[in-house]
């Protein structure tokens, strides 16, 4: 009889085991683990169980973002072709696969020296290039050429930044291991050996250059972007995932994995911190943290409330030892950023956040879409809107005054407009807002109804919205001009920097042939002492003049002038294009021109109206509009 019974009893003892298993791997999922206290292990580890995953994230820019050297990472031309710009000449130069700068003097083209290039940061926009030297071997340093992807050229960090002309050649070199590992790296701890040293320099009043003087040894789990910059460090995580039970109680439950984070599965704040880690600058929360920073790395991890560790950046920021008004030119007079890298406050100063479940996940994905971005196609229409405004995605016209399928009509060109500068573009500002045309027009912000309406004057821009949005308004004294004729000739570099941008896009709304008024502006644009500001007039000028030129042949010797133009040449350099350009206006034939509108500050020729624009110009020298901001 007990034989037949022995065969129920194991099963039922099976069965209590297997239960008491099933009930003691519940009750050990649950235990939180202390990210702080894990070990990084690459993202390759990940692979494994996250195959597809892996392969996603395996294709970002965010994976590319550091790299070393090697004929597959490095993008730059390095033939050996000379770069003269602020009195020096760098040869880019690969040799056996490897990559080198070769300084001369800009001037007699004597050789000066010659540094090896170990690591890249960038590859989508742009990409820059460090070195290390024998004095400071831990040092890596950011070196003066960067090569565009874009425009496919070498191009003096002084162009690529908001500075003027009177920079130094050296002006934007520092060293990586005290900026750029921060935030483009995984697993990162700087290893400044020197802080107490320099710190007590400081404080007895000697001049101290941290950007010279500090020395590192630094050390990285991955270069990159890796997935535990996410999804916190993963060594407990893979550890315990060889657990066969533990898989199996997981994948069966509607369990979640307490031994990593999902930026999906943690609250509002915790998930806009894990982006706002990066994208978000930031200083550490205390003087104490700073050191812990610079030895051993940032002390947050995915999971974490951001603001219990840093201080996000605002205008009225401040840092010891520094000018008062550090950061605020880096900002709108509103509070709105004028950069990128700083979306996290854009999030937070946004009312969207008033739905709890408003993150950067609610447009963007990590694992999918355009990588570029990384945003699902319909994420770039009115569709991301839908959920909250699903009225306004239906029917946008009542809302917006605009036909539906226009620029007017789509939710980010008002709410999210092009102004925030960064990597040698306008990205959109991610703080969520209604524009307030004569409130921004009277702090000096770009409105975004004059990204569209380029020929508009701003008493025309103010009439047409408080009449359409019952807009209240703020004192302002209308000039009567075109507004972003204006901007252009008389804002802070941002400000100009906008406007040259905005001439170049948006020609479904105001065709090119429309725009033909703006070319002599631009090629005014062209003689700013802002490097980036010229460029942006560049381009303008050469996305007007490739869309009329079948129409109006007589453009065809602006376009061949263009061709000899370099925006991060030299004055001397620059002198006879300039009088090529004006020339060719003061002789060109506009009888088939349209009209130039009104408030263009042409006359009925096309020539420039001195006597309106020069005003306009020296309030662009005034004190208070010479600035200068990295990114």
């Amino acid at each position: 009889m007990l034989k037949k019974l022995l065969p129920f009893l194991a099963l039922i003892m099976l069965a209590t085991a297997t239960f008491y298993a099933w009930h003691v791997t519940g009750k050990a999922v649950d235990q939180k683990v202390d990210f702080h206290q894990g070990d990084y292990t690459g993202s390759d580890t990940c692979q494994d169980c996250h195959q597809d995953r892996y392969d996603s994230w395996h294709r970002t820019y965010h994976r590319t973002m550091t790299q070393e050297t090697s004929p597959e990472t490095v993008l730059g031309d390095f033939n050996g072709k000379p770069q003269t710009y602020w009195g020096y000449t760098i040869k880019p130069i690969k040799r056996n696969n490897r990559y080198y700068f070769a300084y001369h003097d800009g001037t007699t083209g004597a050789f000066l020296s010659e540094v090896e290039i170990v690591r890249t940061v960038g590859s989508r926009r742009y990409q820059q290039y460090m070195a290390q030297t024998e004095a400071t071997q831990g040092n890596y340093y950011r070196l003066e050429l960067l090569w565009h992807i874009e425009d496919q050229r070498w191009i003096h960090l002084n162009g690529a930044f908001l500075g003027s002309d009177q920079q130094s050649f050296s002006a934007h070199t520092g060293i990586w291991n005290q900026n750029c590992i921060f935030c483009h790296n995984t697993g990162i701890t700087p290893g400044m050996s020197n802080y107490n040293e320099l710190a007590n320099r400081s404080r007895s009043g000697e001049a101290v250059d941290v950007s010279i003087d500090a020395l590192f040894q630094s050390e990285v789990t991955e270069l990159g972007i890796g997935c535990e910059s996410c999804h916190s460090p993963a060594a407990t995580h893979s550890e315990l995932s060889s657990q066969i039970m533990r898989k199996y109680y997981l994948g069966l439950t509607d369990a979640r994995d307490p031994s990593v984070v999902n930026p999906n599965h943690v609250d509002q704040q915790a998930s806009l911190s894990i982006c706002g880690q990066c994208h978000g600058q930031r200083t550490p929360e205390t003087l104490a943290l700073a050191k812990v920073w610079m030895e051993e790395g940032p002390t947050f991890r995915p999971g974490d409330d951001l603001e219990t560790h840093v201080n996000p950046v605002w205008q009225d920021s401040q840092v010891d030892t520094q000018q008062h008004d550090l950061f605020k030119s880096r900002f709108w007079a509103d509070g709105t950023a004028r950069l990128t890298a700083y979306e996290y406050q854009g999030i937070v100063q946004s009312a969207c956040t008033q739905d709890p479940t408003f993150t950067c996940q609610s447009c963007h994905t990590m694992h999918g879409g355009d990588v570029k971005g990384m945003i699902e196609p319909e994420n770039r229409t009115n569709q991301a809107c839908a959920s909250c405004h699903l009225d306004l995605v239906t029917d946008p016209s009542p809302h917006t005054g605009h036909k539906p399928d226009s620029p007017g009509s789509l939710c980010y060109d008002c709410h999210m407009p092009k102004m925030s500068y960064g990597i040698m573009t306008f990205h959109r500002n991610h703080r969520i807002e209604s524009p307030q045309t004569e409130n921004e027009l009277s702090i000096s912000k770009p409105n975004a109804c004059v990204a569209c309406h380029l020929n508009k004057t701003d008493d025309w821009l103010i009439n047409e919205t408080q009449a359409f949005w019952d807009q209240k308004s703020a004192p302002y004294q209308p000039h009567h001009m075109i507004q972003s004729l204006v901007e252009l000739h008389s804002g802070d570099p941002v400000q100009r920097a906008v406007a040259a941008y905005q001439m170049g896009h948006h020609f479904e709304s105001l065709s090119a042939k429309n725009r033909l008024f703006l070319l002599p502006h631009l090629l005014l644009g062209l003689q700013d002492n802002y490097p980036a500001i010229r460029r942006f007039s560049y381009k303008s000028l050469n996305q007007i003049l490739s869309a009329t030129q079948n129409e109006h042949p007589e453009l065809q010797v602006l376009s061949e002038h263009l061709v000899s133009f370099d925006f991060i040449g030299n004055t001397e350099q620059r002198a006879p294009f300039y009088k090529n350009t004006m020339n060719w206006l003061n002789h060109v034939d506009t009888k088939n021109w349209p009209t130039p509108p009104e408030g263009s500050m042409l006359k009925s020729n096309y020539q420039i109206d001195w006597e309106m624009i020069t005003p306009l110009r020296n309030q662009a020298l005034t004190t208070d509009k010479v600035i200068h901001i990295g990114e």
